[in-house]
């Protein structure tokens, strides 16, 4: 068939190239400047072995791998540490992440511009399934003439998102909880479609299901019903240690209400002059060494006591707080102190302290670390117990405070 108007056809064609022409011109510079800016090359972070084994699981692997040296992992990898081993990870961009025993994390993503003329900010996503983290996020460093593009790192874990600017920070997530603890820095806290700003020596708290809390203070007390106002066997066991005579009878612990506080009561009555240990114990099994400061304070009263001062090896008192930890080595190491009101026959009082009797003194040990040496690592057990002969006192508002 011939057609009735070729040179119509011919200029249709022609202006229609002409028009794909300008078309490609256009678009063409576009999306190769637009896939400059905005391409992203994946990363990998530097695993270190702190103590232990971690392991570490490769995306697509079926088995995970020991880490016994330093190594260089993808973004997708998991890694995950016992309750002996720890690990450190360092980023291309110098920000670190600790592994404590008993955590597992995915390097969810690990991105960067890849041309210097890239806008899209640096991509650094954890998510944390359990366990606990310590984040250094670094200051972001401007590399030449170019801008700095930012950084996006979030740390995910099943309760909340948590966007984290410059600083440090901790990330503590149990099966029904995840707290992030801002030691130096802010971060942007989101859960249920909620978004809490969280400051400097601020922490929140997000349980699943719910939205975060309100900012609280970063210090936060690590005993278990240090009030009282709960069943002793809440967090508490009973200690008796009888005297070498199997006649006499041991001492005694309740609880009691005593003015507008609930107080444990340590009595021991006709003893004969035989000495005998009675007191409670919480055992807590609590690394510290992420913490800046931990502080042990108690309100503690005494109405009585026989023998005098701390006894002759002054190590009987009729109170006497001891707390028993580990240090970095692992090895075993306490804090005592003892309080009394009267020492008639000047036995020696080392480590204790003289308080009136039959008034509640507050007492304050201050930050451990700067006065405990070694220094502790983690804590075990907080033991309050009396010791000695009669004696009748009581405790209550013991706090273990970390920071």
């Amino acid at each position: 068939m011939i057609r009735k108007n070729p040179e119509r056809v011919a200029w249709l064609v022609i202006l229609g190239s002409f028009a794909t022409f300008l078309l490609l011109c256009t678009t063409v510079p576009f999306g190769v400047q637009y896939y400059l800016r905005h391409a992203m090359s994946s990363q990998t972070a530097t695993l270190e072995v702190i103590g232990g084994t971690p392991r570490y699981r490769l995306p697509g692997a079926v088995a995970p791998i020991a880490a016994t040296k330093t190594v260089q992992l993808p973004e997708g990898t998991s890694i995950e540490t016992d309750e002996n081993s720890r690990g450190i990870l360092t980023f291309y961009d110098g920000s670190t992440t600790i592994l404590f025993p008993s955590t597992q994390i995915t390097l969810h993503a690990m991105r960067v511009p890849t041309f210097p003329w890239g806008i899209e900010p640096i991509m650094l996503w954890i998510d944390e399934a359990r366990g606990r983290i310590r984040i250094g996020a670094a200051p972001l460093v401007t590399q030449g003439n170019n801008s700095t593009p930012g950084r996006d790192f979030q740390v995910r874990t099943p309760q909340l998102t948590a966007t984290l600017a410059e600083g440090s920070y901790a990330v503590e997530v149990t099966a029904d909880a995840s707290q992030i603890i801002v030691t130096d820095g802010n971060a942007a806290v989101t859960a249920q479609d909620r978004t809490v700003q969280v400051g400097r020596r601020q922490r929140t708290v997000a349980t699943l299901g719910q939205p975060p809390l309100p900012p609280l203070p970063a210090a936060q007390d690590i005993m278990v019903n240090g009030d009282f106002n709960d069943p002793l066997a809440r967090g508490w066991s009973i200690v008796r240690e009888p005297s070498n005579d199997p006649t006499i009878l041991p001492g005694n612990i309740t609880v009691t209400s005593l003015g507008d506080r609930n107080a444990v009561h340590i009595l021991r009555t006709n003893s004969n002059q035989t000495s005998a240990i009675t007191g409670i114990i919480q055992q807590i099994n609590r690394e510290v060494s992420d913490y800046r400061s931990v502080s042990l304070s108690a309100d503690i009263r005494i109405h009585y006591q026989s023998l005098s001062g701390g006894g002759i090896l002054s190590s009987e008192y009729p109170l006497i707080l001891r707390l028993q930890y580990q240090d970095v080595y692992g090895s075993q190491a306490e804090w005592v102190h003892g309080f009394y009101i009267q020492n008639l026959t000047h036995n020696p009082t080392n480590n204790g302290e003289q308080v009136p009797p039959d008034v509640w003194v507050p007492f304050e040990a201050g930050n451990l670390f700067d006065t405990l040496d070694p220094k502790p690592f983690k804590i075990t057990s907080l033991q309050i117990y009396a010791s000695g002969w009669d004696y009748d006192s009581y405790v209550t508002g013991v706090r273990l405070v970390v920071e």
